[in-house]
């Protein structure tokens, strides 16, 4: 049991550092278009402030999103591949997020066509980090696995 916990906090922490690297790498790619467009920049404080954002949002998505997601990917796949698991997770944390975003859809009043392009950004964004989680995840095990083995047996 404290393994499956540590293995999923791991999991957590990396896929909360990718959802706040993207969010940089995204704010990096609207600088260089505003740049070659001769857009407004944003300010200054554009795009730490979006990061910090991207740390709240990814803080508050761990528990609700990746966690459940790469829990239910490890209880569909409990001797499966990585792949399983992978493909099992990712599903699991699109439609989460999707259904997140939904949910905030209808509640600000939204329109039908705004609902479906957020719940499909949504789906999209939560990819790369689910991806990490599990990858993560399964590393841990993986090195568990390889520590115990190589471990020295005890003094008899």
């Amino acid at each position: 049991m404290v393994g499956r916990l540590a293995r999923h906090l791991a999991g957590a922490a990396a896929a909360w550092f990718v959802f706040v690297v993207q969010t940089a790498l995204v704010y990096l790619g609207l600088f260089a278009y505003a740049g070659v467009t001769n857009a407004d920049l944003g300010g200054p404080l554009g795009g730490p402030f979006l990061v910090l954002l991207a740390g709240i949002v990814g803080a508050i998505l761990v528990p609700l999103l990746f966690v459940p997601a790469g829990l239910i990917g490890d209880a569909a796949a409990r001797s499966g591949r990585f792949l399983v698991k992978m493909l099992i997770t990712s599903a699991a944390a699109m439609v989460l997020a999707a259904i997140y975003m939904a949910v905030v859809a209808l509640t600000t009043g939204d329109s039908l066509d705004v609902m479906l392009w957020s719940c499909l950004g949504a789906a999209v964004t939560v990819l790369v980090p689910a991806v990490a989680h599990v990858a993560v995840a399964d590393g841990v095990l993986k090195v568990g696995r390889i520590w115990r083995r190589f471990r020295s047996p005890a003094p008899v």
